[in-house]
């Protein structure tokens, strides 16, 4: 069964509870405003959204874990922002990817 549905014509907005503070009009669902919004107000509205997906954790039909150890999140947080397509500058980061 299909919980999702395709976008109609009332759907072109975003109307966000949480982001209310921020934004008094709603936002285009599928292109760029024409304004800036405040970053608070790209974050709530980008977060609720991706809590329509679910929760990765009650996901009891998949047989694939979606828990790390929180050693792992540190070394993706300390890492996010290497560009590992520039393989001489982060030749370290080129090795491990290799050794894989």
């Amino acid at each position: 069964m299909v919980l999702s549905k395709t976008a109609s014509e009332s759907d072109v907005s975003v109307h966000s509870t949480f982001a209310s503070r921020y934004v008094r009009a709603s936002l285009p669902r599928f292109k760029m405003p024409e304004n800036s919004i405040p970053k608070e107000a790209a974050f709530q509205i980008i977060n609720d959204e991706l809590m329509l997906d679910g929760n990765p954790r009650l996901n009891l039909a998949s047989f694939v874990t979606t828990w790390m150890e929180p050693e792992c999140d540190k070394l993706i947080m300390a890492s996010i922002n290497k560009n590992y397509v520039d393989m001489d500058e982060y030749p370290v980061t080129t090795e491990l990817q290799a050794s894989i």
